[in-house]
C-alpha cells in the first residue's frame, strides 16, 4: 500500500478544514508563494492562517479559496516590495562605492601631479 503524500492542503482536507474542491485553490496559493521565494513553512503558515480566518468568518468553497488567494497575493506583494527595496539599497551602496573610488582616484592624481612638479 502506497503512503499518500502529505501536503499543506492534504492536512487541511483530511482534518475537514477544507473540502476537496477548495484544495486545488489552496494548493495553487501555496505553489505561488513558494515560486515567489517564500519557504515552504512560510507558505504553509500564510495559507493556514488565511484558512482559519476564512473559516472563522464562515466562508466556504469559492469564498474561502478567494480569501486564501488574497492572503497569498498580499504576502507575495510584501515579498516583492522587500526585494525591490533590497535592490535599491544595493544600487545605492554600489553608487556610493563608485563615487568614493572616483574621489580617491582624483586625489591620487592630484598628489601625483604635485609630486611630479617637485621633481
Amino acid at each position: 500500500m502506497a503512503v499518500p503524500k502529505v501536503t499543506v492542503t492534504s492536512i487541511h482536507q483530511y482534518s475537514g478544514v477544507i473540502t476537496a474542491q477548495e484544495s486545488s485553490s489552496v494548493s495553487a496559493s501555496v505553489k505561488s508563494l513558494v515560486e515567489s521565494g517564500a519557504s515552504a513553512s512560510e507558505a504553509k503558515s500564510v495559507v493556514a492562517q488565511a484558512v482559519r480566518q476564512a473559516k472563522a468568518l464562515g466562508l466556504k468553497g469559492k469564498d474561502l479559496a478567494a480569501k486564501v488567494q488574497e492572503a497569498a497575493k498580499s504576502r507575495k506583494a510584501q515579498m516583492d516590495e522587500a526585494k525591490k527595496k533590497e535592490k535599491e539599497a544595493e544600487a545605492k551602496a554600489k553608487k556610493k562605492a563608485k563615487e568614493a573610488e572616483a574621489k580617491a582616484n582624483k586625489e591620487a592624481k592630484e598628489v601625483q601631479k604635485k609630486w611630479n612638479k617637485g621633481r
